[in-house]
């Protein structure tokens, strides 16, 4: 089974509505979805894929296996790796750059514990949590390096490179491309964060991918190389920052670790890591228009051509009983939660463009019939629970049953509280009234 395929079928079972939590295992699991195959499931176990595995790192082990792996490693070989996996190459291969760089600076310690955060070390990052491989692999080849540096992560990407054997090297297109985010990055007004950098890039579509976050992970990768660092905050090609540093922020709104916690472009870019780093690259600034022809094209790329796929599922029925016109009181939409599964909810009435709506008992394998729905509402644990929807005619999965249904008996008064959300968001919702889910 190829790597395309094996990724496809990975990304049809680690969708969100098929994940779970397995009481007795006391872990979460993806149900594996009607889509997949057996046949297909050993086809992935053969070639070390298989879904609902898990790894639980161990500190010591991760750091001996992580110098290990990135002793077969040299800078140039591992930057040449990085660059080829902006395009031509998944993105998986950004990750050798990382992990050697976070390898050659990293000391000797033992585990400290980071704050409350018992599994993790303050001085790497190493997380002792379980992880599911498959997950973190496919995960590698379309989003991008290990969160935070985790090494633990690292040591997986470094275990499926070692499985891969063959290099990529980076083709013209992959040096343009690299030179293109740089000239983007440069060009930014003075003070801009990283989010506005993040957006620029994005704009331009310099990565095979429509994703806007895999262009923010780009510049977590990039700052925690040291290209986009501070000389407070200095990236691993500097000096190794310990774990607890990186966890410094300005303020709590800000999400992404330093050094681009505290990077803008009035900083710009370290030129004497670029040069460190990428010795044998010309990174002077190029032009975006015109620009090369993409090569491989885009839709032969790994993160291109799973985006152009489209989920295998049936397309909702329409119920005879429908009607016409947009939603009001006494509508009933089911919600598919995933293949196989729906459930409904109640419109009570309608406040400006928001529906106030409510589930109501019963999961159906089917899309329900009017005459199969049940007029009586599903509280939460903590009593009832309503919320006020926008899009229900618009959003996938969510299609009118019925209309002019009497409203579902109650055993409990409507809650002072009624949050609001999207029509898009109420099957990842449902799980809080359907424990079964």
């Amino acid at each position: 089974m190829d790597t395309a395929t094996q990724l496809w079928l990975l990304k049809q079972i680690y969708q969100d509505e098929n994940k779970y939590f397995d009481k007795e295992r006391g872990q979460w699991l993806c149900r594996i979805p009607k889509t997949v195959s057996p046949e297909d499931i050993a086809a992935l176990e053969s070639m070390g894929h298989g879904p609902n595995h898990r790894f639980l790192p161990s500190h010591d082990k991760v750091l001996e296996e992580l110098s290990r792996l990135c002793g077969a490693w040299d800078l140039q070989e591992a930057s040449y790796a990085f660059v080829a996996g902006l395009w031509s190459a998944p993105f998986l291969w950004r990750s050798a750059l990382t992990a050697k760089l976070m390898a050659m600076g990293m000391p000797s310690h033992g585990k400290e514990p980071f704050g409350n955060s018992v599994d993790t070390c303050a001085i790497c990052g190493c997380r002792e949590r379980e992880v599911d491989p498959a997950e973190e692999w496919q995960f590698r080849m379309t989003g991008g390096t290990p969160l935070d540096g985790d090494p633990a992560g690292h040591v997986l990407a470094l275990r499926e490179m070692e499985k891969m054997g063959r290099r990529p090297m980076p083709l013209d297109y992959d040096v343009w491309t690299f030179r293109a985010i740089l000239t983007v990055i440069r060009s930014m007004p003075p003070k801009s964060r990283y989010s506005k950098v993040r957006d620029a890039l994005w704009r331009e579509k310099l990565l095979p991918t429509s994703k806007k976050w895999a262009y923010g992970s780009l510049l977590e990768t990039l700052s925690f190389l040291g290209i986009l660092d501070t000389e407070e905050y200095p990236g691993m090609a500097v000096a190794f920052t310990p774990y607890w540093k990186r966890e410094e922020r300005p303020s709590v709104r800000v999400e992404v670790q330093a050094p681009l916690a505290w990077w803008d472009a009035s900083i710009g870019i370290h030129a004497e890591v670029l040069e460190k780093i990428f010795p044998w690259m010309d990174s002077s600034p190029v032009s975006l228009d015109p620009r090369p022809t993409p090569m491989p094209p885009l839709c032969r790329t790994v993160t291109g051509f799973l985006e152009q796929k489209r989920m295998p599922r049936k397309p909702c029925p329409k119920s005879p009983d429908a009607g016409k016109g947009p939603i009001r009181a006494g509508d009933v939409y089911a919600v598919r939660i995933r293949e196989g599964v729906w459930v409904t909810v109640y419109c009570h009435r309608m406040e400006g463009n928001q529906a106030v709506v409510e589930f109501l008992e019963g999961v159906f394998e089917e899309f329900p019939r009017k005459d199969q729905i049940q007029l009586l509402v599903r509280p939460r644990r903590d009593g009832r629970w309503l919320a006020k929807a926008s899009g229900m005619d618009r959003a996938a999965g969510v299609r009118r049953v019925a209309r002019d249904m009497p409203a579902p008996e109650a055993a409990a008064p409507e809650p002072e509280r009624c949050p609001f959300s999207q029509a898009s968001s109420l099957k990842s919702l449902a799980w809080w009234c359907f424990g079964e889910l």
